[in-house]
């Protein structure tokens, strides 16, 4: 068996030698390409933008909690835990991958080496004379220039989406990044992203405060009315009925008619709390999220990656090209 392996691995030695030229060959070939591909492929610059979203869910349990507690202590629903779980969420990768984001970014006029443009003028995809076989099957498909543009529009965004990277680490960081030809380009899309996504996510917010402090208001006047009821329910029982002559059934009557108008008192004292935080809430800028890093213009090169292009092309191409004559000399054989 071991006499085998030996003839074998000097018969592998003997096709190596033989085809050497041949292998070399092919191996230079291959780089040779490699290099071509190397100067002719368009350099890619990468700027990244880092965000970590901060939750408001313990300040809403706050400024809620006391609010649902009263209620449920004295049986009163009034759905708060309802507007607890109606409170808006998101998820920045979806906001990112959405198309208005990415309309947003392919719309806006941007300052480029070639001047003042948006991406579609930026990357050609309407220059009509030039030729590419989507082009020219769409447009056998193409009615009037309003589905020009959309198509235009549609081009754009599948090239801006294979040079939009979204990463979401463990501790919940995200980074957004960004490929674009030129350095400072890259980094300005990255950084409207960033601003777009605050601005965003603080709408919908604005929105949910908004919308938070009508529902108190609503709860309050519903309460205020309430209180005035009980009050004058109570005031006229002591007006037809005086202390002096209360009987047991009088003064059950008259306990609960204080205790109702004591439960409608508190209700309403807790939701003037509520509405006056409410209103504060909605005043103020609550924080969402937090961009803990600014894209930046890179420095090097992201793509293509020369040295590793030119490595494992050489490698592979040796490789290959001596599997191929071995397997050829095998068979002359």
């Amino acid at each position: 068996m071991s006499k085998n392996k030996e003839i074998d691995l000097a018969k592998i030695s003997l096709s190596l030698k033989k085809y050497r030229n041949n292998i070399f060959l092919s191996t230079i070939l291959v780089s040779f390409l490699s290099i071509v591909y190397i100067f002719i492929a368009t350099p890619y610059y990468q700027s990244y933008i880092s965000i970590n979203p901060i939750g408001d869910n313990l300040n809403s349990g706050r400024s809620m909690g006391g609010l649902q507690s009263l209620a449920s202590e004295y049986g009163v629903n009034l759905n708060v835990a309802d507007l607890i779980n109606d409170k808006p969420s998101f998820y920045i990768p979806d906001i990112v991958n959405s198309r208005i984001l990415k309309k947003a970014v392919i719309s806006k006029i941007w300052n480029t080496n070639s001047g003042q443009q948006n991406l579609i003028n930026y990357w050609k995809i309407n220059d009509t004379t030039r030729f590419s076989i989507g082009k020219f099957l769409s447009n056998f498909t193409t009615k009037d220039k309003e589905d020009s543009s959309s198509r235009f529009m549609d081009s754009a965004i599948d090239k801006l989406s294979d040079q939009l990277i979204v990463e979401q680490e463990e501790s919940g960081l995200i980074v957004i990044s960004v490929l674009m030809e030129e350095p400072k380009l890259a980094a300005d899309i990255s950084n409207f992203i960033a601003n777009y996504i605050k601005e965003y996510v603080s709408d919908i917010m604005l929105s949910y405060s908004s919308t938070h402090r009508k529902f108190i208001e609503e709860r309050l006047k519903y309460s205020k009315n309430e209180l005035s009821k009980s009050e004058v329910e109570l005031k006229e029982f002591s007006e037809k009925n005086p202390f002096a002559v209360d009987t047991p059934e009088l003064q059950l009557q008259r306990g609960r008619l204080l205790r109702n108008m004591e439960v409608n008192q508190q209700v309403y004292i807790t939701l003037r709390q509520q509405y006056e935080m409410a209103r504060i809430n909605e005043l103020k800028e609550i924080p969402v999220i937090n961009i803990l890093d600014y894209a930046e213009p890179a420095s090097d090169e992201s793509k293509p990656q020369k040295l590793l292009i030119l490595l494992l092309s050489t490698v592979l191409s040796l490789f290959l090209s001596s599997i191929f004559f071995i397997i050829r000399d095998d068979l002359k054989t």
